[in-house]
């Protein structure tokens, strides 16, 4: 608990019970949620509103960040803390084919590669897809 009221306080962030929920959830679970997961998760105690405009308060302090998947799906982790300070700043993830899971593979960040000339990049993910440790056993 006590790093999620720091993570909130760096950020210059309320302590809200909202955001305090929201980010013991994506703490807890080891891979990425989509924002129905998460009020799932929350027991939906909170409407639909309020947990969107935390995600996105999230968002744009580098506390969470975002994975875009195939078919439009979106799902949300906690930015690993050496990539908070660099927004911007790109890691793996790896999606298991088997259970659905997302996962930060945060060990190796990469630059951006390199484009050709007047081709300006607003944004990109690198994804591998395979099994999951749980899902390999």
């Amino acid at each position: 608990m006590h790093d999620i009221l720091a993570l909130l306080e760096e950020n210059n962030l309320s302590r809200t019970p909202c955001r305090v929920e929201i980010l013991k959830t994506l703490l807890e679970t080891g891979s990425a949620l989509s924002e129905p997961e998460i009020r799932d998760r929350l027991g939906y105690n909170y409407d639909r509103t309020t947990v969107y405009r935390t995600l996105k308060s999230f968002l744009s302090q580098n506390v969470i960040h975002s994975i875009s998947l195939e078919g439009g799906e979106v799902r949300y982790a906690l930015t690993p803390q050496h990539d908070r300070p660099h927004p911007g700043s790109h890691h793996v993830h790896f999606y298991c084919n088997h259970c659905n899971g997302v996962f930060c593979i945060s060990h190796k960040a990469f630059e951006t590669p390199p484009l050709p000339q007047d081709f300006e990049p607003e944004s990109f993910d690198l994804l591998v897809h395979g099994k999951c440790k749980n899902c390999k056993s």
